[in-house]
């Protein structure tokens, strides 16, 4: 079996109803297991050292530590959480947003089931505000969202024929048609073999050249799907992911987030990590990995990450006052593939790990945040939660889900981009994206709400130093040629991360890369 073929069980659903029960994949029990029940206490216990303190490397670290084996985590930042960030600076009156992951799909049971295990409380995440006030402005026409959906036609896409009076998500839905009957579960299609040759047939295609080339869709429709089904910006990758992201999100998902902040998660971990004797070492970042032939042992090097202050943990080695090493039996890498091209690695991973490393796509994204001391969106436009959707530079717009109706202001996420139109606001210093945000925001709901503006900040993940994108998107081909390559260990070198999940970034996907490498460093068979 191809390498790539291990991913595909993560195609499959998590489960299935039948009768109101939910019957779960061997998979899935195993996750499942491993959160309630941990790991089998270690026989013979390892020296473990976890690079990269975001939800994957938290959940390794503590399955590992309370089987009993011997645990170090190390975290080039002064935090944890990675790319599940909550700002609550620069805002005032104790308001937040969410920089990183924001909302958590309900079909998701690995990330709601340690919600439940640290008591952790939800809200629902309004997706498309119920009554379907929220704006569309696209075209230089500017309609509410019911009225979209009334009638399509009203934006004007030069769409043709049967194409006119469907909206840009039913075109999409009828052009993956013949792919979900391939693997349509209510066939009993839904099977590895017949995802095996959906990627073989489908896999070298990206969203446009699918579009155009294995449908019958004209310019005008395939352009409607991309400005607003958020394809534009990632119309050259991969369709295969494209595709995930579709299935994962049918019509009536709901969404949830964190009540006080997702960051609430990551936090979570520590009382246990610190109960089970695991020293978090911040402000460490990887910069080397020796790997002994003798003994099979690791050797870690790390530098002081500069950017960051002072850290308590290190101690100062005779060599170097900024580098320090350690070893261990076994490590686990969780940080970025776009991270681990600037490791110094002797000897060096195998020339497909290199390959991946080196070739990997990560994508860029970055959000806006906008903070204003009155809730204008409900009290003028009448929109509780939702996103409006417009072609303007900021594209996609969130309204906060929280506090509806209090009259006490609020942070929107004025912009949220991705791949190139998220470099076009990178390319931009931090106060002209807030100006420039503030500019398309009034242009959308009236220059009136440039008075009730308080201050504005923005998070770019293909700047940030530590990430070096958002997450991993697949080009074209990329699923069969590196997919298998990525989880693939090196030794004993396990790689976790969301990117090694087929949940690109979601939490979900974290979880499962960091119980599965939990395992792997651990010695014990894992569900294949």
């Amino acid at each position: 079996m191809e390498s790539w073929k291990r991913m595909l069980p993560e195609l499959l659903p998590e489960f299935s109803t039948k009768r109101g029960k939910r019957i779960y994949t061997d998979r899935t029990k195993l996750f499942l297991h491993a959160i309630e029940h941990g790991l089998p206490a270690a026989k013979a216990p390892r020296r473990v050292d976890v690079i990269g303190a975001g939800v994957s490397g938290l959940v390794t670290a503590t399955l590992l530590a309370e089987a009993g084996h011997r645990v170090r985590l190390f975290e080039a930042s002064t935090r944890v959480g990675g790319r599940v960030k909550t700002i609550r600076a620069p805002f005032t009156d104790g308001l937040m947003s969410e920089a990183g992951a924001m909302r958590l799909i309900d079909t998701y049971e690995l990330v709601f089931k340690y919600i439940e295990k640290f008591g952790l409380d939800t809200f629902e995440f309004i997706n498309h505000d119920e009554a379907k006030q929220e704006w569309i402005f696209v075209n230089n026409v500017k309609v509410r969202r019911k009225e979209y959906e009334a009638n399509p036609d009203i934006l004007n896409f030069p769409t043709t024929g049967s194409e006119r009076g469907k909206t840009g998500e039913q075109l999409w839905i009828e052009a993956l048609a013949p792919i979900q009957r391939m693997v349509d579960p209510k066939l009993g299609r839904d099977t590895v073999e017949n995802w095996a040759k959906v990627v073989e047939r489908y896999g070298s295609h990206s969203v446009y050249s699918y579009l155009r080339t294995e449908t019958d869709l004209s310019a005008g429709a395939i352009l409607m799907i991309e400005v607003m089904v958020n394809l534009e910006s990632r119309s050259s990758l991969s369709l295969m992911q494209q595709i995930v992201e579709t299935v994962n999100h049918e019509p009536g998902v709901k969404y949830f987030g964190i009540s006080g902040g997702m960051d609430l998660l990551p936090k979570a971990f520590l009382p246990g990590l610190q109960h089970a004797g695991v020293k978090i070492h911040f402000n460490h970042r990887l910069v080397g990995l020796r790997r002994s032939q003798a003994d099979g042992t690791i050797a870690s090097r790390f530098e002081r990450a500069a950017t960051m202050g002072a850290d308590r943990e290190i101690d100062v080695g005779a060599g170097s006052e900024n580098e320090r090493s350690y070893e261990a039996d076994a490590l686990v890498l969780t940080i970025p593939f776009t991270s681990m091209r600037y490791l110094d690695v002797e000897p060096p991973f195998s020339q497909g790990k290199r390959k991946a490393i080196r070739e990997l796509n990560y994508n860029a994204s970055t959000k806006l945040f906008l903070q204003f001391d009155r809730r204008f969106w409900e009290e003028v436009d009448g929109i509780y939660g939702g996103h409006t959707i417009t072609d303007l530079p900021v594209r996609f717009v969130y309204y906060p889900s929280t506090d509806l109706g209090s009259g006490e202001g609020g942070v929107v996420i004025a912009s949220y981009t991705w791949a190139t139109e998220a470099k076009a606001w990178d390319s931009l210093g931090g106060a002209l994206r807030v100006e420039y945000a503030l500019d398309n925001l009034a242009r959308i709901h009236g220059d009136y709400i440039r008075e009730y503006f308080v201050v504005g900040t923005s998070q770019s993940w293909q700047l940030d130093s530590y990430s070096i994108g958002e997450a991993a998107m697949l080009a074209p081909g990329q699923f069969e040629e590196l997919e298998g390559l990525v989880l693939e260990p090196e030794e004993n070198v396990f790689f976790g991360g969301d990117a090694t999940s087929f949940k690109v970034a979601w939490i979900e996907g974290a979880i499962e890369a960091g119980i599965r490498t939990a395992y792997e460093a651990a010695g014990l068979p894992f569900y294949d």
